[in-house]
């Protein structure tokens, strides 16, 4: 990823040579999109015997989605007086989706721990995770026309909870942020007010993350989870430049 955003600066800073002798616009304003979170993972369970491990006997896999509306802000620079006029900006998403469908689980449990006998336990297992303080830096190029592309580096903080209703079972409490991947394409122009819109649609793709649970009833019986969380949404932005 550091890659990914020293291309960008590289991008920038060779616009910015170019066209030191160019009048810029700023352009602020506000963007409506339909964004699609698609979030998926697998949690394996990390068993031991005598100290050594042994194969895994559970495997769990999950994918979830969630469509919602969300609205940001950005600011941008363009150079507009440029045989190429580039625009490199900032945009920021409050907006907050449920990635988890709030997942349950009721798991019967033959075995504790230090008892000899064989237990019958019912334990339920939830989770719930939402996405929020989707962020990105970004840098705009046209193409032919209205046509324009874009390039950036974005930023998602992952929310979530889990719980059980057993005494000895693992848990997860790790904050994520995830840094991915922005492309997108579309159309933009402005209006004889004024007014510049775009309309977009864009794909993010972030890093993949790894967890691992704490509390297991054999603290080097950890569970993990290794997932991935990606982003697309169409966009209609409109903004007033100066």
């Amino acid at each position: 990823m550091n890659k990914i955003k020293n291309m960008l600066i590289a991008a920038i800073a060779i616009v910015a040579i170019s066209t030191n002798v160019s009048a810029g616009t700023t352009s602020v304003g506000v963007t409506a999109s339909m964004m699609d979170v698609s979030a998926s993972g697998t949690e394996t369970d990390k068993l031991t015997a005598a100290g050594a491990n042994v194969a895994d006997t559970s495997v769990r896999t999950k994918s979830v989605s969630d469509k919602t509306a969300v609205g940001s802000l950005f600011a941008e620079y363009t150079f507009s007086d440029s045989a190429w006029p580039v625009s490199f900006g900032f945009e920021y998403t409050p907006g907050t989706a449920d990635i988890s469908n709030k997942l349950s689980r009721t798991d019967t449990e033959l075995s504790i721990t230090g008892a000899v006998i064989t237990t019958a336990n019912s334990v339920v297992r939830t989770a719930s995770a939402d996405a929020t303080n989707f962020s990105t830096a970004y840098l705009e190029a046209p193409i032919w026309g209205m046509l324009y592309v874009r390039a950036g580096v974005s930023n998602i903080d992952i929310n979530y909870v889990t719980t059980d209703t057993s005494t000895v079972g693992g848990s997860y409490s790790d904050n994520i942020s995830l840094t991915g991947t922005n492309l997108g394409v579309g159309l933009k122009g402005n209006t004889s007010g004024g007014t510049l819109w775009k309309m977009t649609y864009e794909e993010t793709d972030y890093d993949g993350f790894t967890l691992n649970s704490t509390g297991n009833s054999v603290a080097a019986n950890s569970n993990t989870i290794k997932g991935d969380v990606d982003t697309s949404a169409f966009r209609l932005s409109l903004a007033k430049s100066f």
